[in-house]
Order: C-alpha cells, then sequence, then structure tokens
C-alpha cells in the first residue's frame, strides 16, 4: 500500500513539472528528483499514457512522450485553457461581489477588493464592457437597520448565542418577541433572513430580517445540531416554513388516507386507530391547502384554525359548490 501512495505522489509530481517545460525534462532527472531509478521512472511514465475518460477521445488524455531521452507532458486543451467567461457573466459576479462588500455581512473587504481585481483581470479584453454592464446596473443597498441587524446576527451565529427580537410578521401585523438560536444567514430572492431554531414554534424557521424591529443578544449559548449544513440547507429544502407559516390541522377519513398513500406533504401525520389520520400543515397563505383537500371531497377537511376554516368557506363560494357533508365539515 505504501509503494502505491509513493507512486501516486510521483505522478502527480510528474505532470505539472514537465507541462511547465515545453523543451522536456531528462528521464535522468526525473528519476533523480524521485529518487528512483530510471527502470521505475520509465514504468511510470507508461502509466501515465493511459490516464484518462475510459469513453474519451485521444484529445481527452495526457500525451506523454519520451524523445531522445526526454519526457515531453502535453495536456488535453480542456485541462490547459483559461477559465473564458461572457462579459454578461462576468458582470454578474463583479455586481455579487460589489454587492457583498457593500452589505456589512462580509468583514473580508480587502479579499473581495483582491477578487475583483482578479475577475478583471481574468476577463481580459472583456473586462471594460463587464466594467461598464456593472456600473450601469443599479444594486439596491441594504438599509441602515437591516446592516445594523445583519452584523448582529452574524455575530450571534459565530458566538452560538441566543438571541432575542421583535419580529412584525407579514399575516399578524403586530410585533411579537422571539427566541431564537441563529444557525446562520441567507440571501434569497433579494432578501435577507436568519435562519435558526425557534423556541416558540420549537422547529427551524427562517426570519426576513428586515421584519425585525429590534434584537437584542443573550448571554444564553446554544449547541448547533451537529448535522447542520447551513448551504446544504439552503440548496436542498423545497420548502423551509417562515415565522409567518400558520399551522393547519387536517382530517382525513380512512378512504382519504388510501388515496394519499405515500405522497403525504410535509407534515406531522398521526394516524387513527379506525385508519383516518390527521395532519398537521405549515402554510404561508391557505390556497394550496384548501385545494388539496378538496381534492379529497368530503373524505377530508380543516379543523383549524380558524383563519384556515374561513379560508375554506371562501373557496367554496368561489368554486359554487353546494351543500355536502364536506361542505358541512368546513364550514
Amino acid at each position: 500500500m505504501r509503494d502505491v501512495a509513493q507512486k501516486l505522489r510521483r505522478l502527480l509530481f510528474v505532470v505539472p513539472y514537465v507541462a511547465k517545460h515545453p523543451e522536456g525534462v531528462s528521464v535522468e532527472e526525473l528519476a533523480k528528483k524521485l529518487g528512483v531509478d530510471r527502470e521505475e521512472m520509465v514504468a511510470d511514465l507508461d502509466l501515465l499514457t493511459q490516464v484518462g475518460p475510459p469513453d474519451g477521445d485521444p484529445g481527452e488524455y495526457l500525451l506523454v512522450s519520451v524523445e531522445d531521452g526526454r519526457v515531453f507532458v502535453d495536456l488535453a486543451h480542456r485541462l490547459t485553457r483559461p477559465l473564458r467567461l461572457t462579459p454578461a457573466e462576468g458582470c454578474s459576479l463583479l455586481l455579487g461581489i460589489r454587492a457583498l462588500r457593500q452589505s456589512g455581512v462580509v468583514p473580508f473587504d480587502t479579499s473581495m477588493a483582491a477578487a475583483e481585481k482578479k475577475l478583471l483581470a481574468a476577463l481580459g479584453r472583456d473586462a471594460g464592457e463587464a466594467e461598464t454592464l456593472a456600473t450601469g446596473t443599479v444594486v439596491a443597498e441594504p438599509d441602515s437597520v437591516v446592516s445594523s441587524h445583519l452584523r448582529k446576527l452574524v455575530t450571534a451565529a459565530r458566538r452560538h448565542a441566543t438571541i432575542e427580537i421583535d419580529y412584525v410578521s407579514a399575516s399578524r401585523h403586530a410585533a411579537q418577541k422571539r427566541r431564537i438560536d441563529p444557525y446562520g444567514i441567507v440571501h434569497h430572492a433579494g432578501e435577507w433572513y436568519v435562519v435558526g431554531h425557534c423556541h416558540t414554534r420549537g422547529d427551524v424557521r427562517t426570519f426576513r430580517i428586515d421584519r425585525i424591529s429590534a434584537l437584542a443578544e443573550t448571554t444564553e449559548r446554544f449547541s448547533p445540531p451537529a448535522d447542520f449544513d447551513l448551504e446544504a440547507y439552503r440548496r436542498e429544502r423545497l420548502y423551509v416554513p417562515s415565522a409567518d407559516a400558520v399551522t393547519v390541522r387536517v382530517h382525513l377519513d380512512p378512504l382519504a388516507v388510501t388515496r394519499v398513500g405515500a405522497s403525504w406533504p410535509v407534515g406531522e401525520i398521526e394516524v387513527q386507530d379506525d385508519g383516518a389520520a390527521e395532519i398537521l400543515i405549515d402554510c404561508e397563505g391557505f390556497e394550496w391547502v384548501t385545494g388539496w383537500v378538496l381534492g379529497f371531497g368530503r373524505h377530508a377537511w380543516i379543523l383549524g384554525p380558524p383563519e384556515a376554516r374561513d379560508a375554506m368557506r371562501e373557496r367554496l363560494k368561489r368554486v359554487g359548490t353546494g351543500s355536502t357533508p364536506a361542505t358541512a365539515r368546513n364550514a
């Protein structure tokens, strides 16, 4: 196993080292640098000729050749061709870098400035056009309150400090005190959110930062879940209940449960002895849940809360449903 590891290290050294020397490198020089004899060096070079995707064409392979005792390495174009960006792509990256520098979230302004210079250098002759596009694009900056909250939230998340916020939800229009453990900050659809464990709801929620009217760090500390990955959470979750979500309780009789099969929506399910079930669904509006319940006819109905039942009544009026058992239960 040790010999295999040593061979791998040699091969990883040979390719970039020889590729930097267009005039080639002698077999003896390589063998001396790597501490092996000439025969073993030649065997390593023979192995290199087999590197490449199994279904690739000859142009996708490494071309390793030995001529007059000197080694030459030519790489496939896709390995040596520099990254090319269109002016529009460069503009997008520039806007992203500048938005981060202005957000107050990223404290690495020097690094971001260096990244911008490298990007412009990589764009080459297209840098001017990308710069023009970026300069002519207006990027809204977060207001001073949001910026202040962002800094405090980033600090609290780094310290694993529980915070108390006054949060104005879209559905209630009145500030409520919430105690949350901030796991991290995400930016989605033009808005900043803090993701964390909500002590009121008892699970992970998202809070729009521009709806936080007051924020204070507490002396309490928390331990984030060992398996929680903020980037994976943002990328993979199809739906994350926000702080505005309302929990709707739906009853399904045994026939409706059979119809659902394995395609239950996300929610806490309680199956009853007679085969019926109740499910708690987090909703940020009632359009979807009322339509889902109506799909089962008289075999499902909303138990609560009152505003969800009101939404169902309005939905029934719109579709002109007559008096049925389903209508009565949802009324």
